[in-house]
């Protein structure tokens, strides 16, 4: 038994004394690492110092950077020694012989320094220190402070470094007089820094080693459970995979997810095509918005699990981002009565009532789609199409589905063209204004012109103004067509004014002009820069002002009007969200039917003019009606009663030269 003990505790005792052994080697290791460097450093710094000294004439400053190059070199040799043995894996044995030289060539290099400062500080004339002796004290502050750090392997020798490096030439400071004092008791300070410093990285060394230790033995502890461990990571790399591939919010796959699949059939050799559905929801955003994104993912989530609940067989739904979705479905045959399942079966489904939060909400949903593969598209532009195709419908009043087509993408690169040209094109000669005269029903004078703008584009000609007005609200850029128009138009309205032609002007201002804040304070400006008197302006809004969305702004601003004396003309009456009660909250004087009504004035279209005047009447307002072509149009609405007439049979839309050079020819006549 005894024999059995002394056994162990000699195996525990070679244990120790190889890990003590292996702890002195990294520290050896360590400081030869930092060792090249050092070097590097005390030469250029043994070099520049004996620039610096070179006109003293001094013997002895002389042989001591001879000593110290020498030293520098021998030192570098040994250096060279040790990593070539090192790398080539011969270091086995001597460390006691490798520290020694270590340290004997540091403390050889502190002793050095601390001559030269004891030197050149105490031959310094008393109270007065040249650049010299500053060069030799910055020098030996850089030495100290880099040492704090490079000689962190050894704590004692490092100590002595520093100390031979500071002490000396701090000594001779504070013996000194004068300004010379201070300095070395700075020095003394900077010499205590730097032993905290040395002294707490070498306890972070240390400390790095310990759990070095630490690590190597719980590896080799764990060195019996890697099997546990691999299948952990393979568990947590599927994990991972799953979650890059899902959406978080429903639960569907996301785009990567829907690409992901794709891929994995056409590694499975599947020869059938897909139907790719584009599905975007429509009125989302304004639920988003005004019930917060809590109710609104709320919304996403249902929909996203009532769209799944209706899809066919082997289909693949994913979200493709906000309110957007995309269904994949591999069909054989034809694709029309795939399509046409689809697109019922998603609707019906998106279209019912939900109810959350105690509020019922309705969604709608626009289906644009294609099918891969296609002859020139990846998978990924193949969805582009099919969104393209949605965009569409959106842009065409919502809740269709249409098959994506070239004509589409013709379109749309005309659109987007069209919209980068007219930013350019607003406020230059490409863009003007032409006027259509409102006459009075009775006396048939002109009593007001309206504004209409044409565009003639540099390469297509000339833009339909039905066109580029729709892609300027579209795009936004409506605001800055708007505010340029209201300009050039009371501009032109103050020069036939002054002319003698006593009329009105009428332009049309889009919603988003109303809602802007500042809207009533840019048509002050305007009216101040133009000269003309606010009655002579009449601004004609559509019925999309009575949209719920935005009638609490714009009843602020049309009372801001009012007030201003501005004329407020509701424009195509009767055509969209007309309501009495809303009519009744709007500061408006006048209200103008829209052609289609005039155009066929039999039956109903009668019907609801008539009916139109007597709600004008019960309000106060006048009657516009626009769209006269014919002499019996005309007369039949003077009969009727309407105020004002408009439309190309009183005149066509003319430049204001034209109604200048008009008004001129009939004074003469």
């Amino acid at each position: 038994m005894l024999h059995l003990f002394h056994a162990r505790t000699q195996g525990t005792e070679v244990i120790m004394s190889s890990k003590a052994d292996a702890k002195e080697r990294h520290l050896l290791n360590q400081a030869y690492r930092n060792l090249g460097p050092m070097l590097l450093v005390n030469f250029a710094a043994v070099t520049g110092i004996s620039f610096v000294l070179a006109g003293r004439s001094d013997a002895a400053v002389h042989l001591w950077t001879t000593i110290h190059l020498t030293a520098v070199f021998v030192r570098a040799g040994i250096w060279l020694s040790y990593e070539l043995n090192r790398r080539s894996g011969q270091f086995v044995a001597h460390l006691r012989a490798w520290q020694i030289a270590y340290a004997g060539g540091l403390l050889l290099s502190g002793m050095l320094w601390a001559w030269l400062g004891t030197h050149i500080f105490a031959s310094s004339s008393q109270g007065q220190i040249g650049i010299e002796s500053y060069a030799v004290l910055i020098v030996l502050s850089a030495l100290a402070g880099g040492a704090s750090g490079v000689t962190s392997s050894y704590l004692k020798v490092g100590i002595a470094y520093i100390s031979l490096l500071l002490l000396p030439a701090s000594a001779c400071l504070i013996l000194a007089q004068g300004t010379e004092q201070t300095l070395g008791a700075l020095g003394l300070t900077f010499w205590l820094v730097m032993i905290a410093g040395l002294s707490a990285n070498h306890r972070v060394l240390m400390r790095n080693l310990t759990l070095e230790d630490a690590n190597l033995h719980l590896i080799d502890r764990l060195k019996g459970t890697n099997l546990v461990l691999e299948e952990k990571v393979t568990e947590r790399t599927l994990r991972l995979e799953h979650l890059a591939l899902t959406d978080a919010l429903t639960g569907l796959p996301n785009r990567h997810g829907l690409l992901d699949w794709l891929n994995r059939r056409e590694l499975e050799g599947s020869s059938e095509k897909v139907a790719v559905f584009f599905l975007d929801l429509d009125r989302f955003k304004q639920i988003n918005d005004a019930l917060g994104h809590d109710v609104g993912d709320r919304v996403l989530a249902t929909v996203s699990h009532q769209i799944q609940s209706v899809i066919p067989l082997g289909a693949r739904l994913a979200r493709w981002g906000g309110d957007e979705f995309v269904l994949a479905c591999p069909y054989e045959g034809a694709v029309e009565p795939l399509v046409s399942l689809v697109s019922t079966e998603v609707s019906r489904a998106v279209n019912l009532p939900l109810t959350i939060e105690g509020m019922n909400l309705k969604l709608g949903v626009s289906i644009g789609w294609s099918c891969f593969p296609d002859e020139d598209k990846s998978f990924a532009e193949v969805i582009h199409a099919a969104d393209l195709a949605a965009t569409e419908v959106k842009r065409n009043g919502r809740g269709g589905t249409l098959a994506f087509s070239e004509t589409i993408a013709e379109t749309l690169r005309r659109r987007f063209d069209l919209s980068r040209s007219l930013s350019s094109a607003i406020g230059t000669e490409a863009l003007h204004l032409v006027y259509q005269p409102i006459i009075n029903a009775q006396t048939k004078e002109v009593t007001a012109y309206e504004a209409l703008c044409r565009w003639n584009h540099a390469d297509l000609g000339a833009i339909r103004p039905d066109e580029f007005i729709r892609l300027a609200e579209d795009t936004d850029r409506i605001i800055a067509l708007g505010n340029w128009v209201l300009e050039q138009a009371c501009t032109d309205a103050a020069e036939w004014r002054r002319a003698g032609i006593n009329a009105t002007v009428a332009v049309n201002a889009s919603i988003k002009q109303l809602t802007e804040p500042n809207f009533q304070l840019r048509l002050v400006h305007i009216l101040g820069q133009s000269g003309l008197a606010p009655a002579m302006l009449e601004i004609e809004v559509t019925e999309s002002v009575f949209d719920d969305d935005h009638i609490d702004q714009v009843v602020r601003t049309l009372d801001a009007l009012k007030v201003l004396g501005i004329k407020v003309h509701i424009d195509d009456f009767g055509t969209g969200y007309s309501s009495l009660s809303r009519l009744r909250r709007l500061s408006v004087d006048a209200i103008k039917i829209d052609r289609s009504f005039v155009s066929d004035l039999t039956g109903q279209s009668q019907v609801i003019i008539e009916s139109t005047l007597l709600i004008a009447r019960a309000f106060g307002l006048k009657v516009i009606a626009e769209g006269v072509e014919t002499e019996r149009q005309c007369e039949k609405l003077r009969a009727i009663g309407v105020d004002q007439l408009q439309g190309f049979y009183f005149g066509k839309p003319a430049p204001l030269g034209r109604l200048l050079a008009k008004h001129i020819r009939n004074q003469v006549a």
